[in-house]
């Protein structure tokens, strides 16, 4: 026992010290047991057993890790934060919404305050980024801050956004997807197109127009709509009136009492979008004013603000004077006159002359703001785009040679633009002319091309009730004249076609043979594919051997002998010439069918369905048809990663935006890009054309050193008879591994029907060459 004097407890015996005791009973006993079942040192002493004082390193209990303080940011009486740009530092006097500041990309912070810096000084600008950078969110975010700096200054500014009626919804959704309701509240969204019918009258969209202009947001307005509210004596589809496409042509005969209708809304009209019009007007696809002699280009230069922004991500397509007529719309006088820009630039620079071009580029730097491809590939998984040559079937070659033969036996003058159209559609199938030639015996010329997307027929119909009914009618004495000339036309194919050609064969071109095998593999690979063309008939014809393979599968399925591989059918029960609108036909099937169809016929809003559709990860849809004309601009396809362009456009711009709907930002996969090209026909001359005039777009706009002689496709060349189609031997010739599966898959099964392909290589920067 210890001392009694140490003893804290006051009772006797001592219970401090047999308290002592036990504790240092128990220490030894918890000795013991480590002795016996330690199997590993200690993680701290390193010692077995652990030699640490168990007391001193008691574990605390486990709190988890609190996340780390927001940084505090300061913001404005409207809840906006700084602009920070992608070098750290802040822009003067720019504010953007606070939801905006955590989803921009540094590119896309730098592009928004090189548009606020134009709109301060009240001036214009094009945003030319490549296509998939975000040119939408950067506008949205300025538009936002210009609005809300007004709300500042007790002032409801507007803002005006023209694009592709198919766009109109799309940016409706995007405007809704990136403000909050309480941004939205100071940024209202106004629309105006044919979705409601309430609003389909001159007097209700004007009554729009005035909430607009009072209440001050942005509207939305498709190109066509707002040049016809301009200009309503120029309607088109109206039998009676005259088509015009050119200022200064056509007027129309109207009683005084309608004039004087026309006249007093065409001026409230003209003062709501025009003069004073909107404080700030930017085009989405501005590359479509390219004409200066157009009406739309003279009526959007009657806009009175110089607060002009053009958003475009193809700023050159066939000609420098397109892109003067961009810059002279945001920059009036900016590059002198056209006959000025002409003799100074155009000529040079087509002519070869690198220094000129690079002059140039320098001289927009200013006024243009341009982030290539490779900003876009750093952020996107890679995109590989394959140049597909098909060769042409025995019936093909033998349309194709007939045609040729019949202009050079008649001594026509050749017509490059309308040879090249008639023969895409031999090019494209056969069915595609059999097709053409039905439709003219039963009712008459009908344009296989797509319809212009813009055109409102709605609006037009507007305006019917202000027309003059005593006109005359004159047009169906030159409808006559036009059913007799498109017969006329397609007379060289009758030959060509026996009578007991039977439409439905796939072999009948490579093309298409091609096309449903690499489709095939696709939904095999678990991948969405797009298929864009030019011609509204060559889709139907797809679609109707979608069709005809989808019933196949099913029915082998039912019968039980499905097999891997499914070879297309060579005759198939119905055609396409077999209903006046197979388009509808298959939209009304769209939830037994794999495939949808977006075309010029659609409505925007029906459009943004079928997109929303084919986007959804639950759908059974996995092939979407799509006009060049009505679904290349201004949509997202994330959805597909694997998209076919069965054409060559004439105009480099609409194959390119056709690329572009899917490589964007928000694409996970891997892109494959497949451009179908008729081999030695004159799609093929076109394509080299088209790689001469990419090559002109990436001197001037990228800063690219490309090669350009200045010499240009003699014309007769377009012309020459392709060779015959290859022998069975030669087209059963192994091709060498591209390095994608899909594709090598698609060559393993239907291979001789592709002489060559390869994969396209971009141009050279300048960067590459120095």
């Amino acid at each position: 026992m210890n001392d009694p004097d140490d003893c804290c407890c006051g009772f006797i015996p001592c219970l401090c010290v047999t308290e002592a005791q036990v504790q240092q009973a128990k220490r030894l006993d918890d000795l013991r047991t480590m002795f016996r079942t330690t199997t590993s040192a200690c993680d701290i002493c390193l010692m077995l057993p652990c030699l640490c004082d168990g007391d001193a390193l008691e574990e605390e209990p486990m709190v988890a890790p609190s996340a780390p303080a927001k940084k505090v940011v300061p913001t404005d009486p409207y809840g906006r934060v700084e602009l920070v740009c992608s070098d750290g530092a802040t822009a003067t006097d720019a504010w953007i919404a606070s939801e905006l500041d955590d989803v921009l990309k540094p590119h896309q912070r730098d592009g928004i305050k090189f548009l606020l810096q134009h709109v301060s000084k009240d001036q214009g600008c094009i945003l030319a980024d490549y296509m998939g950078l975000g040119k939408t969110i950067q506008l949205i975010s300025t538009i936002h801050s210009f609005l809300v700096d007004g709300l500042s200054r007790d002032t409801r500014p507007t803002a005006l956004v023209l694009c592709p009626t198919v766009c109109i919804l799309n940016w409706v959704q995007e405007f809704h997807k990136w403000l909050v309701p309480s941004s939205l509240e100071r940024c209202p969204i106004y629309q105006m197109d044919t979705t409601n019918s309430y609003k389909s009258n001159t007097a209700s969209r004007i009554q729009i127009l005035e909430d607009w202009k009072a209440s001050g947001g942005v509207l939305i307005m498709g190109y066509e709509m707002f040049r016809l509210l301009l200009n309503p004596s120029r309607v088109v589809h109206d039998p009676v009136i005259e088509v015009v496409s050119r200022v200064g042509t056509g007027v129309l005969d109207v009683s005084e009492k309608k004039q004087g209708l026309i006249d007093r809304q065409l001026r409230q009209l003209t003062s709501l979008l025009c003069s004073p019009g909107p404080d700030l007007v930017a085009l989405d696809e501005g590359h479509r004013i390219k004409d200066p002699s157009s009406i739309l280009c003279a009526t959007l230069e009657n806009v009175a603000t110089r607060k002009r922004i053009v958003l475009t991500g193809y700023p050159l397509q066939n000609s420098l004077a397109e892109y003067w007529c961009m810059v002279n719309f945001c920059r009036p006088g900016f590059l002198a006159s056209y006959d000025e820009f002409r003799q100074t630039y155009e000529r040079p620079i087509m002519e070869g002359d690198v220094a000129k071009s690079t002059q140039l580029t320098a001289l927009l730097a200013p006024v243009v703001l341009r982030r290539g491809r490779d900003l876009l590939n750093a952020h996107l998984p890679v995109k590989k785009e394959w140049i597909v040559h098909c060769q042409l079937s025995p019936l093909q070659h033998t349309m194709y040679i007939d045609f040729l033969d019949r202009d050079r036996h008649q001594n026509k003058h050749w017509d490059l633009f309308t040879t090249y159209a008639t023969l895409l559609q031999i090019v494209n199938h056969p069915d595609v002319v059999h097709r053409r030639m039905q439709l003219l015996c039963d009712k008459g010329p009908d344009d296989d091309h797509d319809e212009d997307d813009d055109v409102d027929v709605a609006i037009v119909d507007d305006w019917r009730p202000v027309l003059s009914s005593t006109a005359k009618p004159k047009p169906k004495k030159r409808k006559r004249g036009i059913d007799a000339d498109a017969r006329a036309a397609m007379a060289w194919a009758e030959p060509s076609l026996p009578t007991t050609y039977v439409p439905g064969d796939a072999a009948h071109s490579g093309k298409m043979v091609v096309l449903l095998q690499l489709i095939r593999e696709s939904q095999q690979a678990g991948d969405k594919v797009v298929v864009f063309s030019q011609s509204v008939t060559t889709l139907q014809c797809v679609g109707h051997f979608l069709d005809t393979t989808q019933d196949e599968e099913e029915a082998s399925v039912n019968e039980g002998t499905a097999t891997t591989t499914v070879k297309p059918r060579r005759r198939c029960r119905r055609h396409p010439t077999a209903k006046k609108n197979p388009t509808a036909d298959t939209s009304r099937n769209k939830h037994q069918r794999g495939y949808l169809v977006i075309d010029g016929s659609l409505s925007s809003s029906k459009r943004m369905e079928h997109i929303n559709t084919f986007s959804d990860a639950k759908s059974k849809v996995n092939v979407l048809l799509v006009s060049t004309r009505a679904g290349a601009e201004g949509i997202n396809l994330h959805a597909a990663n694997r998209l076919v362009l069965f054409d060559v456009s004439w105009n480099p711009s609409h194959d390119h935006q056709s690329m572009c709907r899917s490589h964007r930002i928000g694409q996970t996969k891997d892109v494959h890009v497949y451009r179908f090209v008729s081999h030695d026909t004159m799609e093929e001359k076109i394509y080299h054309q088209q790689v001469k005039k990419v090559g002109l777009s990436s001197n001037v706009v990228d800063a690219n050193m490309y090669s350009h002689d200045g010499a240009g496709m003699a014309t007769t060349s377009f012309f020459a008879a392709p060779q015959a189609p290859a022998t069975a031997d030669d087209m059963c010739k192994p091709h060498e591994p591209s390095g994608d599966a899909v594709l090598d898959k698609c060559l393993e099964q239907v291979g001789q029907w592709v002489p060559k392909y390869f994969e396209a290589v971009a141009a050279p920067t300048l960067a590459d060459t120095e």
